[in-house]
């Protein structure tokens, strides 16, 4: 979340926190009858101020404005594409399932494992197909040679099945550490 979000979240939390702690106080008086007529009390005393309206009204509009945000995001949030169209061409659709598997098999190389492929189409005309490949690589040297490498491949192999160009590989190479831990258990039988 940018820092503009973690604001505006913030800024929404407080009115929340405002504005239902005002519900929730006028509202509960006649429930709790005596208990909590003195809190009742001085919030009506502090809502007879102006300023304390007027914070209580901002304090209800960012609500609103929040709620009718979402509902607008979530209607108009559309799926992102699962399907190129190699050269522009509408009638022609190949999916990224397709392409992930075949990215994947040209992917593989000695020395090398590949983590996970992901897809993402691009271009207005969702002509042009982009891979982030992940991998791991079992040597220590020569990383620029091994992308190099899976990104000729992986680019050969795709176009040549799309009949077109547009595709692009990036590829990261991620941690090749790993830990095992050994646990010793005795077989006796009691």
């Amino acid at each position: 979340m940018r820092v503009l979000g973690k604001i505006g979240a913030l800024l929404y939390l407080v009115a929340a926190v405002a504005v239902s702690g005002v519900a929730l106080g006028l509202g509960i008086a006649p429930v709790m009858g005596a208990v909590a007529e003195p809190f009742t009390k001085r919030l009506e005393l502090m809502l007879e101020l102006m300023p304390a309206r007027i914070a209580l009204a901002v304090c209800a509009a960012i609500l609103l404005l929040g709620v009718l945000i979402t509902v607008i995001r979530t209607f108009v949030t559309r799926r992102p594409p699962d399907a190129v169209h190699p050269e522009g061409d509408p009638d022609i659709q190949v999916t990224c399932a397709a392409l992930t598997s075949i990215a994947r098999a040209a992917a593989e190389a000695e020395g090398v494992m590949v983590e996970s492929v992901k897809a993402r189409v691009m271009g207005k005309d969702r002509s042009q197909i982009r891979f982030t490949i992940e991998a791991i690589a079992f040597t220590d040297s020569d990383f620029k040679r091994y992308a190099a490498y899976i990104q000729e491949r992986v680019q050969a192999a795709c176009e040549r099945m799309l009949g077109a160009t547009g595709v692009t590989v990036s590829v990261r190479f991620l941690p090749s550490k790993t830990t095992v831990v050994t646990k010793e258990v005795s077989r006796e039988r009691a």
